[in-house]
């Protein structure tokens, strides 16, 4: 992420590592594979943990031309997210909900786990739906098992969803980082919408996945 110069990103969409436990919210098979990608991702960036990040998203500041980032998170993300973007950095801010429909029947002491965020910051950039579907804030989604499983990661996220935020945040031939590609959703997402991309992932496990998902398609930014 060094080597990208300054003020050279037009948006970041982002899906980072963080850890859960079982709580009833994912089951364990798919919380250890998430939290063995946060422990390599650990050592091979030689931080103490995930929570000691703030330099990463300095990195990210420091990429945009003005602050334009997608986060996906969960609910105990957001507070930590909006004090840097909102309270330090005076962004104008969204929140996205993918409401997911057939979640596990969880919940002893709680709400269902029916819910992930997507958090919206911008300062200066703009945000430009053309339809009231593109406008809307809700995205409803049943668990696409049959993706997870053909690419890997229990966390891949919706063509659609991406390729919709992307047409609301960008234009053609922009540059969009996601520093987290995992299986490469926002890279198919920015070819089929004349995007230019960046991408960054630190598992040769998903990179192997990635090309064979984009079939050699892309020319590599």
């Amino acid at each position: 992420m060094k080597q990208i110069p300054d003020w050279s990103i037009d948006a970041i969409i982002t899906d980072p590592p963080y850890e859960v436990s079982v709580n009833g919210w994912w089951t364990v098979n798919n919380i250890k594979k998430l939290n063995k990608s946060l422990n390599e991702w650990i050592v091979k960036a030689n931080i103490v943990s995930w929570y000691d990040y703030d330099w990463v998203f300095e990195q990210f500041d420091r990429l945009q031309k003005n602050i334009n980032i997608y986060i996906f998170c969960w609910k105990k993300q957001i507070m930590r997210y909006m004090e840097r973007y909102v309270t330090n950095k005076k962004c104008t801010f969204d929140i996205l909900f993918r409401h997911k429909n057939n979640v596990l029947p969880t919940y002893f002491n709680k709400y269902l786990t029916d819910c992930e965020y997507l958090l919206h910051f911008r300062k200066w950039a703009s945000c430009h739906p053309k339809s009231y579907e593109d406008a809307k804030t809700v995205y409803l989604w049943s668990i696409n098992h049959k993706d997870k499983k053909l690419y890997g990661h229990p966390t891949i996220k919706p063509l659609d969803l991406i390729e919709k935020i992307i047409r609301n945040s960008t234009n053609e031939w922009d540059l969009v980082l996601d520093p987290f590609m995992w299986s490469w959703t926002t890279a198919v997402a920015c070819k089929n919408m004349n995007r230019n991309f960046v991408w960054m992932e630190i598992s040769q496990e998903y990179v192997n996945t990635a090309n064979n998902r984009l079939h050699n398609s892309i020319s590599l930014f």
